[in-house]
C-alpha cells in the first residue's frame, strides 16, 4: 500500500500534463522527459487498479477499476462518474485556462462575447442582490413580491397572461404554459409551433402520489432555501407560505399531465388552431392573445396542443386560484430561470462559468478551443489509428474464414461501404458563428445584465425557427460517433486532447486498446442490424442477401443467450433498448483493435528494444496485459445509490463478458478453463 499515495500523486502529475498543449511550445512542457511521462501514465492505470492480479480472471473490471469509485464517488456528485467524462472535465478546464488568457491569433467579435459573459459571470454570478434588481428591471410584477401582502396590490390591475407572455420573450421561461418551436413530426420539412404544459421540477406520480410526501416536503424547503437567499429581510413565516404556494400550484397543474409518463408525442398531442383553442378556453387562458403578445402578429397555422388535457386543466386553476398566488408563483418562476447560472457550493466559480457559457454557446466555445489548441497531432494518430483498423476489418471481409458466414457478394458491398467510410472531424464556421451573435451586446462586469440578453437572444433565435425551413444540424457528441446517413464517423473537438488517451511517449498498445476500440466500435454500427440497412452512401437501401442475414441471426443468437442473463445489476433493473447493438461493437472492437495491435509490432520489427518500450514502469505486466489494462479502464465507472434502472449495460458487465469471449486475453493473463472470464463456448461476430 505504500505505493498507493504515489500512485495518486502521479496521477494528479498526468492530469496536469494533459492540461497543457502538447503541440505548442510550453516553459512546463519542454521539462517533461519521455520517463517521466511514461512513470506518470503508469501511475495513473495504477492509481485505479485493484492489489489482486489473481482476480483478473474472474472479474477483469474490479481488477482494472476497483479504486474507480473511491477516486470518483458518484455519491459525491449523485451522478454517475465515467472515466470518458473526464475528458469533458479536462475540456473545461483548459477552457476555462483560455478565457481567463490573451487568444492565440486574431479575436473576432464572436469571442469577446463569450470571453465578456465568462469575465462577468466569474465576477457576480453569486451576486443575489443584482440578480433580484435586474429581474425587477425586466418586467412589471404590479402584486406580490416582495412583500406577501401590500397595500397597493389591486387585482383587476394583475394580468397574468400579459406577465408570462412578457418573460417568455425576455427569459425564455415557461410559465404556466410552455410554448416551444419544434421539428414537425408529421411533415420534417416544416416547423411547427408546441403549446401545452411547461417542463416541471417533477413528474406527475412525485406531484399527486401520497407516498412521495416526502420528495415534495424536500422540495418545498429547497424554495424556503432559496428564498432565504434572494429576500433574508423576509419572515420565515413569508418564505414557508410562498414555498407552500408554489408547491400547491404546481400539484394543480400537474393534474393535467399524463398518467403514464412513457407515451410518445404523437400520442399526446392534438393538432389545432388558435381560434380553436381560444373557443375551448375562452377569456381564462386566451391562446390567441398570448401568442400574440409573443409573436406581435396574429398566428393562422395550426398548432400542436400537448398533453392533450392540461390547458382545460390550467383554466381550472387560473379560474380557483387567487390572484395574488398566481403573480407569487410568477415572480417565482422568473427568479428561478435566473438562479440557475448561481455557482453550486460544490463548484468552483471559473469552472461552473465555463459551463454556463457551453451551454448557451456551444459551438463558440468549441471554435475558439479549436484555434487556441493545436490538434493536429492529435488528428494524425486518429487518422493513423483508423487506417490499422479499416485494415484489419478489410482484410477479414477479403479473405479471412472469420467472415465466410457473410456471402462474397455482401462481403464486397461490405467493403466498398467501409471504403466509403471516413472520419470527419467537426468544424466550425467562424463568419456564421459571428452572424449568429449579431446584436448580442455584453458587458464586462454585468453579469445578470448579461444572462437576460442571452436568454432574450437565445429564445428570439428559437421562436424565429417557425418561419424557416429546417436546417440539418450536426448532433454534438462527446466521443467519436458514427452517423448512419451519412456513412461518417464524427469526431468531436473536445476528443482531440493531447496525453488523455495516448501519447508518443506512450505504449502503442495503449493507443490501439483506447482510440483504436472507439474507433472500431462505431466502424461495426455501420456492418450491425441496424447499419446494414444503409448503404455506402447513407441511403436506405439494404445491400445484404438473405443467406448472410440469417446467418447475422444465428451468431447474434449466442450473444443473446449470453448476455440475457443480465436483467439486473446491483438489485436495479436492466433496461437496455440498443443491447445487441452494444454487443456487437463492444465483442468486435475488441478483437479488431487487438488484431490491429498485433499488426503494428509485427510491421514495428518486434525486437526486445520494442517490447520493453511497450511495458511501463511500476507495472508488472506485459505488452498484451497493459492493452488489455487499457481496454477495461475506458470503462471506469461508478453509479450513485438511487439509480432506478439501468438504461444501458452497465459497465462491469461489458467489459467482463467481451473479455470472456476473447481467447487472446485468455492467452495474456493465463485464464483456466475453469475461471469466469474464459468462457467455455466463445460468441463471436466480427
Amino acid at each position: 500500500m505504500a505505493s498507493q499515495p504515489l500512485g495518486l500523486l502521479l496521477g494528479a502529475i498526468l492530469f496536469s500534463i494533459c492540461a497543457i498543449d502538447a503541440s505548442v511550445p510550453h516553459p512546463l512542457a519542454a521539462n517533461y522527459s519521455i520517463d517521466i511521462l511514461r512513470l506518470a501514465k503508469a501511475a495513473h492505470i495504477k492509481a485505479y487498479m485493484g492489489d489482486e492480479k489473481e482476480q483478473a480472471c474472474n472479474n477483469f473490471y474490479n481488477y482494472a477499476c476497483a479504486n474507480w469509485p473511491r477516486l470518483h464517488p458518484a455519491r459525491k456528485s449523485k451522478t454517475r462518474t465515467n472515466y470518458l467524462e473526464e475528458l469533458q472535465e479536462l475540456y473545461i478546464r483548459k477552457s476555462a485556462d483560455m478565457l481567463k488568457s490573451a487568444t492565440r491569433g486574431a479575436e473576432n467579435s464572436a469571442d469577446r462575447q463569450l470571453k465578456y459573459f465568462y469575465g462577468s459571470c466569474r465576477l457576480q454570478t453569486n451576486d443575489t442582490r443584482s440578480a433580484l434588481n435586474t429581474l425587477q428591471n425586466v418586467t412589471d410584477f404590479r402584486g406580490g413580491w416582495p412583500e406577501i401582502r401590500v397595500a397597493s396590490w389591486y387585482q383587476y390591475e394583475y394580468d397574468w397572461l400579459q406577465v408570462v407572455a412578457n418573460l417568455k420573450r425576455k427569459l425564455g421561461v415557461d410559465i404556466f404554459i410552455g410554448l416551444e418551436v419544434i421539428l414537425d413530426y408529421k411533415e420534417e420539412k416544416m416547423h411547427r409551433l408546441k403549446i401545452g404544459a411547461p417542463q416541471f421540477p417533477m413528474s406527475r406520480r412525485h406531484y399527486l402520489h401520497p407516498h412521495f410526501e416526502g420528495t415534495r416536503e424536500i422540495y418545498e424547503r429547497s424554495i424556503e432555501n432559496k428564498l432565504k437567499l434572494y429576500f433574508p429581510e423576509q419572515s420565515e413565516h413569508w418564505r414557508q407560505e410562498v414555498a407552500s404556494q408554489v408547491v400547491q400550484i404546481e400539484q394543480q397543474l400537474a393534474k393535467g399531465l399524463p398518467h403514464n409518463p412513457a407515451l410518445t408525442l404523437a400520442q399526446t398531442t392534438r393538432q389545432r388552431t388558435a381560434a380553436e383553442m381560444k373557443t375551448a378556453y375562452g377569456s381564462y387562458v386566451d391562446v390567441t392573445r398570448y401568442l400574440q403578445l409573443i409573436f406581435n402578429d396574429n398566428l393562422y397555422m395550426d398548432l400542436y396542443e400537448t398533453p392533450e388535457d392540461y390547458m382545460s386543466n390550467l383554466v381550472d386553476v387560473i379560474r380557483e386560484t387567487p390572484k395574488l398566488q398566481l403573480a407569487n408563483y410568477t415572480m417565482w418562476k422568473a427568479l428561478e430561470a435566473l438562479d440557475i447560472a448561481r455557482v453550486p457550493a460544490s463548484q468552483r466559480a471559473d469552472i461552473w462559468c465555463v459551463q454556463l457559457a457551453q451551454q448557451f454557446f456551444p459551438h463558440q466555445l468549441e471554435s475558439l478551443f479549436h484555434r487556441n489548441y493545436n490538434h493536429m497531432q492529435m488528428i494524425n494518430e486518429l487518422q493513423s489509428t483508423w487506417s490499422d483498423i479499416k485494415r484489419v476489418f478489410r482484410e477479414d471481409l477479403q479473405a479471412s474464414e472469420r467472415l465466410l458466414w457473410l456471402t462474397l457478394e455482401t462481403r464486397q458491398k461490405a467493403i466498398t461501404k467501409l471504403e466509403a467510410l471516413k472520419l470527419h472531424f467537426r468544424t466550425h464556421d467562424d463568419n456564421k458563428l459571428i452572424r449568429q451573435m449579431h446584436g448580442l451586446i455584453l458587458n464586462m462586469d454585468r453579469f445578470y445584465p448579461n444572462l437576460v440578453s442571452v436568454l432574450q437572444w437565445k429564445t428570439q433565435r428559437g421562436l424565429a425557427k417557425l418561419m424557416t425551413e429546417p436546417v440539418a444540424e450536426d448532433e454534438v457528441h462527446k466521443l467519436p460517433h458514427y452517423e448512419i446517413q451519412k456513412n461518417r464517423i464524427q469526431v468531436p473537438i473536445t476528443f482531440l486532447q493531447a496525453r488523455f488517451f495516448w501519447d508518443p511517449a506512450y505504449p502503442n498498445g495503449l493507443k490501439y486498446a483506447t482510440l483504436g476500440v472507439l474507433l472500431a466500435r462505431q466502424m461495426l454500427h455501420g456492418f450491425d442490424g441496424v447499419g446494414r440497412r444503409y448503404d455506402a452512401y447513407g441511403y436506405k437501401n439494404n445491400w445484404w442477401d438473405h443467406t448472410s442475414e440469417s446467418s447475422y441471426s444465428r451468431r447474434t443468437q449466442c450473444f443473446q443467450e449470453q448476455y440475457a442473463i443480465f436483467v439486473e445489476y446491483k438489485g436495479k433493473p436492466v433496461q437496455d433498448k440498443d443491447l445487441l447493438r452494444r454487443i456487437v461493437a463492444d465483442n468486435g472492437a475488441l478483437d479488431i483493435a487487438y488484431r490491429a495491435y498485433q499488426q503494428w509490432l509485427k510491421n514495428a520489427a518486434e525486437t526486445p528494444v520494442i517490447y520493453q518500450r511497450e511495458r511501463l514502469p511500476l507495472l508488472d505486466h506485459d505488452h498484451n496485459q497493459i492493452f488489455y489494462l487499457g481496454y477495461a479502464q475506458l470503462y471506469c465507472t461508478d453509479y450513485p445509490e438511487t439509480v432506478e434502472r439501468f438504461d444501458e449495460l452497465p459497465e462491469q458487465l461489458r467489459v467482463n463478458t467481451a473479455l470472456s469471449n476473447s481467447q487472446q486475453f485468455a492467452n495474456a493473463y493465463g485464464c483456466s478453463r475453469e475461471e469466469k472470464l474464459n468462457a467455455r463456448f466463445k460468441c463471436t461476430l466480427y
